[in-house]
């Protein structure tokens, strides 16, 4: 007996001293003041000791929560080989009626298929090879997408320094993503949001470009001029002044001469606006160039950005409207199959008025090269070598043997060429080919800032989503929440805690006391346990813990009751004790072993503020059951060993 209780006092003596451990640092952090947090002397000990502490999550430290949704679509679009009139059209109807139905996007474009009688094998190559279901194909392909986006964001996150992030998979196609203590909300949304698919276009030769750019000048002239009500000349149709003789450029050979205009003088009419369905509830003007608005409107809203290593320039007041027109399906059908317009990621020059100009490229649709080929990208400041980017940040990219190979014939084939990088369909540079680059590295240029280029470098290195992931749901939680939380949850467990102190003494008197010593035993051992796993407390997780309190004095009163009994029948104080433990051990197992079963189970399929309810419940059932046994009988031995009791105060 003698032999066992020593064993017991080494093993809650043990516990003791690792629950005190492990809570030094979250003590230690709470007593640093913000005096303390801004002494560059004391931030990396603090740091260090933030590490080791109980993290608060969103709820309770403030932060940013997400709901990503992965675009099915544009993956189906993806992964087909051939893509036809037909196709999109079966595409179209797909998004339509999955938004006005709620159904499952790809059940949806199988049973249209079906109905229209669409051989959907047909423009999936891989698996029109395998004989496959193409169907099955694209669920397989959704769920890798989905999967895929869950391990990029993770890593992206863990790049960006957030502290406990939760990112975890809802249904199908949805991502929750909780970023406690965030700061910067912009810079994280834009982390997150970011396909990241990289992209190396040729530009389109500049004749090419001529052509198109000369028929959309004449296209919006003749729909101005019936818009306003102007009988057609096709003697008096303008020629694009494009000088074609290096790159593709506005012809500068006369100062324009700015002049702001409506965009209904623009289109003709706002008859003719309102058919463009344009946004304008902002600013509904534009800047032409009155020299040339008569006779060439759509030149009108462009500028010559030659002497500032781009081509076609566009005033940023004017670009919503030059969109527009570029979308409209007349323009569309203006434009090669085989070539796009894209957009300069940001402004390519500032005029000293603080007028940006972004840069408009005309380049292939199909892309010589991708992101998969990169295998490391890092953030640097560019060499004096190149005048664009000495001095200025940059993104220098590494690529594996494959990718080396196909970018050593690409630029060995377009020696003065420009080729567009292109991140998410923007332009982030576009370098003129210089000479073969055999080594397969790179560069990016174009970003205003570093910490820009360690996003960018960040994205590039954690890869590209399969498809695109959409933020459909946004929630931001200020710290003053935060505070207020932690004080209600606080308060809540001070209060619930003296009232069970309370009761206890009121009702078991003596040993009501011992029972409190295991009380708080257990509370410490609950917060000892968190921090040890670096897990993260909730305010559910709170809850769990103030729920913890209530039920771990269940099993001491289910001891005392039968220890009374035993007294009652005539026993011994010592055998009463040992027969009060031994006869409700039974009871107290399977009343916490029932109650463990459903932490666990909310832990497995709960998700979110449920989670951190089942893991602190779980945690405090353990220890209750250790602490309510284990300690509170060490004590009853302790003192009956020891001391000569008539009578126990139960």
């Amino acid at each position: 007996m003698r032999r066992k209780n020593t064993f017991r006092w080494i093993i809650i003596f043990l516990a003791v001293f690792f629950a005190l451990y492990y809570l030094y640092p979250t003590y230690k952090v709470e007593t640093y003041t913000q005096e303390d947090r801004n002494n560059p002397a004391l931030v990396g000990k603090i740091t260090e000791l933030e590490k080791k502490a109980i993290k608060r999550g969103l709820d309770l430290k403030g932060g940013m929560h997400l709901v990503l949704e992965v675009d099915l679509p544009k993956l189906v679009e993806n992964l087909a080989s051939v893509k036809d009139e037909k196709f999109y059209q079966l595409l179209s109807e797909a998004i339509k009626v999955e938004k006005e139905t709620k159904g499952d996007f790809l059940d949806i474009f199988g049973k249209l298929a079906n109905e229209k009688k669409i051989k959907l094998n047909r423009y999936f190559e891989s698996e029109r090879r395998a004989g496959k279901n193409a169907i099955d194909y694209l669920k397989n392909e959704a769920k890798d997408a989905v999967d895929k986006a869950l391990q990029i964001l993770r890593s992206r996150v863990n790049q960006f320094g957030v502290s406990e992030p939760s990112i975890q998979k809802e249904g199908s196609r949805r991502i929750i993503v909780e970023l406690p203590g965030i700061q910067n909300i912009n810079r994280a949304r834009e982390l997150i949001g970011k396909t990241a698919r990289l992209e190396f276009r040729l530009l389109k030769d500049p004749e090419v470009v001529n052509s198109v750019i000369k028929d959309i000048n004449n296209l919006l002239k003749r729909q101005r001029n019936k818009a306003k009500g102007i009988k057609e000349d096709t003697t008096k149709l303008a020629e694009a002044k494009i000088d074609s003789t290096d790159t593709t450029k506005v012809e500068a050979k006369k100062p324009s001469k700015d002049e702001e205009i409506s965009l209904a003088e623009l289109f003709g009419s706002k008859e003719a606006l309102d058919n463009t369905q344009m946004d304008t509830t902002g600013d509904t003007t534009v800047v032409v160039d009155a020299q040339t608005f008569g006779e060439d409107p759509f030149l009108a809203l462009l500028r010559n950005l030659s002497s500032y290593g781009g081509s076609i320039g566009v005033p940023e007041k004017n670009v919503p409207a030059v969109k527009t027109i570029l979308n409209m399906p007349e323009v569309k059908k203006l434009i090669p199959k085989d070539a796009t317009f894209v957009w300069s990621y940001a402004p390519v020059y500032t005029d000293p008025s603080g007028t940006g100009y972004y840069e408009l490229l005309l380049v292939k649709k199909d892309a010589e090269l991708d992101g998969s080929v990169i295998t490391n990208a890092q953030a640097d400041i560019g060499s004096g070598y190149s005048p664009t980017s000495a001095g200025m940040p940059i993104v220098t990219m590494s690529m594996n043997s494959y990718g080396s190979r196909i970018w050593s014939r690409v630029t060995s084939a377009n020696v003065g060429k420009r080729i567009a990088i292109l991140l998410d369909d923007q332009v982030y540079s576009a370098p003129v080919v210089r000479t073969r680059i055999a080594d397969g590295r790179s560069s990016i240029e174009g970003m205003s800032n570093m910490d820009e280029a360690k996003l960018l470098a960040i994205v590039l290195r954690a890869g590209a989503f399969r498809a695109p992931v959409q933020i459909i749901e946004e929630r931001t939680v200020g710290p003053s929440l935060g505070v207020d939380s932690i004080k209600k949850g606080t308060w809540s467990a001070i209060i619930g805690f003296v009232m069970v102190i309370a009761f206890m003494i009121l009702y078991y008197r003596f040993s009501g006391i011992i029972a409190n010593v295991a009380l708080l035993l257990n509370i410490i051992f609950v917060l000892a346990i968190l921090a040890g796993f670096h897990a993260t407390l909730t305010l559910p997780g709170i809850a769990g813990i103030i729920l913890t309190i209530g039920m771990a004095v269940d099993a001491n009163v289910l001891i005392f009751e039968r220890i009374r009994e035993e007294l009652r029948t005539g026993k011994t104080i010592r055998a009463s004790i040992d027969a009060g433990y031994s006869r409700a051990f039974r009871t107290i197992l399977d009343a916490n072993v029932t109650t463990l079963i459903t932490a666990i189970v909310l832990y497995q399929f709960g998700t979110g503020a449920i989670k951190g309810f089942g893991v602190t419940l779980s945690i405090g059932i353990i220890a209750s059951m250790f602490t309510a046994i284990v300690v509170t009988r060490v004590i009853f031995d302790f003192i009956t060993a020891h001391f000569a009791l008539r009578k126990l105060s139960i």
